[in-house]
């Protein structure tokens, strides 16, 4: 599943929730469900389907109201080689903030940020206790920090191998908000459903 639509799917399915009257909320919910069964935060992480449904019931100035509910949340730019991404919504940033202020959530981040590993490779290369590697790496994947970046073979099985979805990030502590600027590159956005169609504007 691709890490950046995940990782802003809840911030920006309240902003969405917050522009849209509540009629025409009602309807997309009504429809996303009958369609694929998925809610608006879910479809969400499958961008294509949340707006294949809107575009059937919003239909001017959808592409312009898409972009800025996104602006909203994050704003990309290119940069050599990768793209920034910079973390408008505050709640957002307080959360991935929060993700490395924690010291066993930062030791497994810091561990997979240039290099995919494996779970038994993570909990070697971080030091912490088996049990919360697991339920720390869970909570990652759920919140959209780290994906799945491939599959190994390992006595017989095939074991997964996780990354960070950024490359680096950088913080500003002043004026009472957290900024947060981070690097992902080329392959990993365009793993995006939202960059497939173009909702970014860079």
């Amino acid at each position: 599943m691709p890490g950046i639509d995940l990782l802003i799917s809840r911030d920006l399915s309240m902003e969405l929730k917050t522009q849209l009257d509540k009629n025409t909320l009602k309807i997309l919910e009504k429809e996303l469900f009958f369609e694929y069964g998925m809610s608006i935060k879910l479809s969400i992480e499958h961008f294509e389907r949340f707006h294949k449904v809107l575009k059937n019931i919003l239909k001017n100035d959808l592409e312009k109201f898409e972009k800025d509910c996104i602006n909203k949340i994050i704003t990309v730019s290119k940069s050599n080689n990768n793209y920034k991404i910079k973390i408008i919504n505050q709640k957002l940033s307080e959360k991935t903030f929060n993700f490395y202020g924690d010291p066993e959530s930062r030791a497994i981040l810091l561990c997979i940020m240039d290099k995919g590993q494996t779970i038994s490779e993570i909990q070697k290369n971080s030091g912490i206790l088996k049990s919360p590697t697991y339920r720390k790496i869970e909570n990652l994947l759920l919140d959209g920090m780290i994906l799945e970046s491939g599959k190994i073979l390992k006595n017989n099985k095939r074991v997964s191998k996780y990354r960070c979805i950024f490359d680096e990030i950088h913080a500003v502590m002043g004026e009472k908000r957290i900024k947060l600027e981070a690097t992902i590159n080329v392959k990993r956005f365009n793993e995006s459903s939202i960059a497939e169609l173009g909702l970014f504007e860079i």
